[in-house]
């Protein structure tokens, strides 16, 4: 065997160690998790489940965002194939969310979704790639989740088979190290504009703080000692912005008013268009008194220094 093959199997085995000891180091999960329990003791009144769910998944998560089938309509039916594509994990690809039997979550109960949402293990006990937020979504509510599954059981099926590609790196990290997260808030706040509420929604409903909050590491796990400054090395078409109440490089000088009319109609307090990456048109549909709350949590953040360049626009575009 000649010395640079060996070199590279050397680096590969001490790439796969590494990532795994920093998966371990993360997991926030670990063990098999118990099916929620979902009776109307545990939950509470059902009424309007579907609704809410609705409301959830297309105006507030926006799962679309990722599991449409053609992300550009994050309306559209929500049969995946998005690719989601690094060193660290392959290619992920969004899974089929419609009930179809076959390729989709029709086998799937309810309680079987919402473990899978919270804590990001699937029906036959595998955990979920970390790009689903379920590390997020863990502070989701049992009724709030439970409403999410409904939504998702009565949607038309689609049949899609979605095929992932895992990297070396990510199997042995899988197999070995990375375990599912544990629920942590049963119980939602009172829905109300505060900023109690708007802290529940930010970080555990419609994930501001999943795309907001910086990242960093061989994970690129998010920096929880900096919420919502924004990152400006994102893998996405453009930098999350800083949302902090910073008056330089964050929204200190944005009130209420500015924050409700730029997620309403994609143009900032300054002029500046939104990225169309950013889901403001579907966040924008969003009810006032909610929009209201998450910018009131917003204030109360600590103001953090990080200006957010913007990316440059492809060539050719």
């Amino acid at each position: 065997m000649s010395s640079t093959i060996l070199g590279i199997r050397r680096a590969l085995f001490a790439c796969v160690c590494g990532m795994m000891a920093a998966a371990g180091l993360a997991s926030c999960g670990g063990g098999h998790v118990p099916l929620p329990d979902l009776s109307a003791s545990a939950v509470g009144d059902t009424a309007g489940l579907v609704a809410r769910g609705e409301y959830i998944v297309r105006s507030v998560a926006v799962c679309g965002h990722c599991h449409a089938a053609d992300p550009r309509n994050a309306d559209g039916p929500l049969s995946g194939g998005m690719a989601f594509r690094n060193w660290r994990l392959g290619t992920i690809r969004a899974s089929n969310l419609t009930p179809d039997p076959e390729t989709g979550l029709g086998a799937w109960s309810e309680a079987e979704i919402v473990r899978a949402l919270r804590s990001g293990e699937d029906r036959d006990g595998h955990v979920l790639a970390p790009v689903m937020p379920y590390a997020w979504f863990r502070g989701m509510s049992d009724r709030d989740a439970l409403a999410v599954a409904r939504y998702l059981k009565s949607l038309p099926p689609v049949r899609n088979p979605v095929r992932s590609r895992p990297s070396l790196v990510y199997r042995a990290a899988r197999v070995f190290v990375l375990g599912p997260a544990r629920p942590t808030a049963p119980v939602a706040p009172r829905p109300a504009a505060d900023a109690e509420y708007g802290r529940y929604l930010a970080n555990h409903v419609s994930l501001c703080g999943d795309c907001h909050t910086p990242r960093g590491g061989v994970q690129q796990q998010a920096d929880l000692d900096r919420p919502f400054a924004g990152d400006a090395s994102s893998p996405f078409p453009a930098n999350p912005a800083n949302l902090t109440p910073d008056a330089e490089t964050g929204i200190g000088r944005w009130t209420e008013a500015d924050f409700l009319r730029a997620l309403r109609t994609g143009v900032n307090p300054g002029g500046d268009r939104i990225h169309p990456f950013m889901p403001w048109r579907e966040l924008g549909r969003m009810r006032d008194d909610d929009l209201r709350a998450i910018y009131r949590y917003l204030r109360t953040l600590p103001p953090i220094r990080n200006p957010i360049p913007e990316k440059a626009a492809p060539p050719g575009s």
